[in-house]
């Protein structure tokens, strides 16, 4: 690593730090003065109760809210689906020939009588149409891509999904403030 690579490293990392200290001391110290004020305007009291009320109140429901949300949509799915295999055939069928299919084979002829043998051939042709039993015993590969198009509905309630553990952490959080207690002490309305 170069040393102005080294530098400029060290500056960021000076910068970052910088600008955490300043914007940590400025937002405390705006917290500070908010307090300050807060204390020493008795005319802001009503603005103030109303302000606490309807945040804790708000508060208390949001968090309940978010905890029973359910998110639902329906998804459509469009893509094609790789099917590979091997399909093993062993059974009778009847196939039909769709056109003429000459046969020529050799052949022996015995006559009768001990009237000896003729060796020859038979010609014959079966015509179209012809319906033919059949064994097969053979094994067909299958690879193809099938599309498939539809559309799934989806209902997740948010306490199943990793948001349920991120709730569960703000309600802890939020418990030592004991909002409906401080709710009540206000006088809120519910």
């Amino acid at each position: 690593m170069k040393r102005w690579e080294i530098l400029w490293l060290a500056f960021e990392k000076f910068a970052i730090f910088f600008s955490f200290v300043v914007t940590f001391i400025l937002v405390m110290a705006l917290l500070v003065g908010v307090f300050v004020l807060w204390q020493q305007l008795p005319t802001l009291q009503g603005l103030k109760d109303g302000l606490a009320c309807d945040t804790i109140t708000g508060l208390n429901k949001l968090v309940d809210d978010f905890e029973g949300a359910v998110i639902t949509r329906t998804i459509f799915i469009s893509q094609t689906i790789p099917v590979r295999f091997s399909l093993p055939l062993d059974q009778s069928t009847n196939v039909q020939l769709t056109r003429d299919v000459p046969l020529s084979r050799p052949a022996t002829m015995v006559l009768p009588g001990g009237g000896g043998r003729i060796n020859g051939t038979v010609s014959l042709k079966l015509p179209d149409g012809q319906n033919l039993p059949v064994h097969m015993r053979m094994t067909v590969p299958v690879d193809q891509q099938l599309p498939v198009q539809m559309t799934v509905p989806v209902s997740i309630p948010l306490r199943e999904t990793e948001l349920g553990g991120v709730i569960r952490q703000l309600k802890t959080l939020l418990e030592p403030l004991q909002l409906t207690k401080l709710a009540k002490t206000l006088k809120c309305r519910p």
